[in-house]
């Protein structure tokens, strides 16, 4: 327990103690009911089942929503239960983690029509629950939205997806889990694309496997320099050699003269020169091109203007008619809930998107929380007679549930906090070991 504390410290990783609870309710007496791995329940009307995923309709906070849930999201499935509706429901470990958020109103998507391409947004990073590389952009949400995705714009490559980018950075070693998912997976299914609010950092090294790359006007790209914890500390050396050849690999993924990352990556000078052709040759400094595209003593960040005047941007677009028209569509349907507020429709793969980074977001306000409850209940566990035992266990395990359900959702965490997920099982393996030792 001690070295746990002590990994979170030297992360240097704060965590709030905020109190939430998820509420559900439902609009009919005779309900269906999903009981999640968590403990929590959801309430109302099965719509449908596919693959052993299931969509139900239900009310969150007076509004009507219809959420799917994964096979691995659920224990069980309650039938026709008849029941009065719900006012709150909380899980079995006594309502410490919030799980269904609320969900704005929607409309129903339209139907697919025949002959016209279909296409989903998807959101990388959000201003409301978080945007941190590793965190709450990660390789391992993206791949499990593939068969969703599949389901929604097709497999026979008309599709389109479009990975909306809005993220200040964060971790160095999801950028190649990221980056083989886009590339080994979503280009070889469907015409994926980068639409950049904001890339920086381990973001736009994530992004930089896009061949097609859109900005909004006030987007930004770039600025990847490596730091060790703090920003006083770069990396250097061989570790910087090693960032630098990771990119490089791929920049040609991309198409894109590694020289672009490497400015993004160092101060080295670019400059570039557009030929009869339209094609854009770069210098390793600042007068041998046309257009001087970084000096000696800056990192590289394109912004709009910048990464349309290099021809790295294929157009600027702030709305999603301007992205269609920007990618040469003249008919496309954009596949999902039309939400008020919202800029795209919101289809169920953005949806699981939304959805694991609040959950990420809760866990991340709770972990504190969810190890204090373990903790405790270890030590009181510990400190009692042996016929006293049992309930202080079973409390301690809910508290060790709660930990095991957040790396579930994001394994990511395994690595941010214990070092990997070696390192994650063995600590798991000596807690249930410990438990086990407090009933004997």
């Amino acid at each position: 327990m001690k070295k746990f504390t002590r990994m979170l410290g030297t992360l240097g990783i704060v965590f709030a103690m905020a109190l939430g609870v998820g509420v559900c309710s439902s609009d009919a007496l005779a309900i269906d009911r999903i009981v999640l791995k968590d403990g929590s329940v959801i309430e109302g009307t099965i719509v449908r089942e596919a693959q052993g995923a299931v969509w139900i309709k239900t009310t969150i906070g007076g509004v009507p929503a219809e959420r799917m849930y994964l096979p691995s999201e659920f224990t069980s499935i309650e039938r026709n239960a008849a029941t009065a509706p719900a006012e709150a429901t909380r899980p079995a470990t006594g309502g410490d983690v919030p799980v269904v958020p609320a969900v704005p109103a929607v409309t129903t998507p339209a139907a697919p029509r025949s002959g016209v391409p279909r296409g989903v947004v998807i959101t990388l990073g959000d201003r409301e629950h978080g945007d941190m590389v590793g965190v709450y952009m990660v390789a391992n949400i993206l791949e499990r939205a593939i068969p969703v995705i599949e389901q929604e714009i097709g497999t026979d490559g008309t599709g389109v997806v479009v990975l909306r980018f809005m993220s200040g950075g964060g971790y160095g070693a999801e950028v190649q889990k990221i980056s083989d998912v886009i590339h080994n997976e979503y280009k070889k299914r469907w015409r994926t694309v980068g639409w950049i609010d904001s890339a920086i950092s381990a973001a736009a090294m994530s992004a930089h496997c896009l061949e097609e790359i859109y900005f909004t006007t006030r987007g930004n790209y770039g600025a990847c320099t490596g730091f060790y914890g703090s920003l006083d500390k770069p990396v250097e050396g061989f570790e910087l050699e090693k960032s630098l050849h990771q990119m490089e690999k791929i920049s040609a993924r991309g198409g894109y003269d590694y020289r672009i990352m490497r400015s993004m990556q160092i101060m080295d000078p670019l400059s570039a020169t557009i030929d009869a052709n339209g094609e854009v040759h770069y210098f390793a400094d600042t007068v041998s091109g046309d257009i001087i595209v970084n000096r000696n003593t800056e990192i590289l960040t394109f912004n709009a203007v910048s990464a349309a005047k290099v021809k790295f941007s294929r157009g600027t677009a702030d709305t999603l008619d301007e992205l269609s028209k920007a990618m040469g569509f003249q008919e496309i349907q954009w596949v999902g809930k039309t939400v008020k507020g919202s800029l795209w429709p919101i289809s169920r793969a953005e949806q699981m998107q939304m959805d694991f980074r609040k959950k990420v977001k809760t866990d991340e306000d709770n972990l504190n929380r969810y190890y204090a409850n373990y903790a405790i209940h270890v030590q009181l566990a510990a400190g009692a007679p042996r016929e006293e035992r049992p309930p202080l266990v079973n409390r301690a395990r809910q508290g060790l549930e709660q930990i095991k359900s957040m790396v579930r959702n994001n394994p990511a965490f395994a690595r941010n906090i214990w070092g990997g997920r070696e390192e994650y099982k063995e600590w798991l393996e000596e807690q249930e070991k410990l438990l086990r030792d407090l009933m004997r």
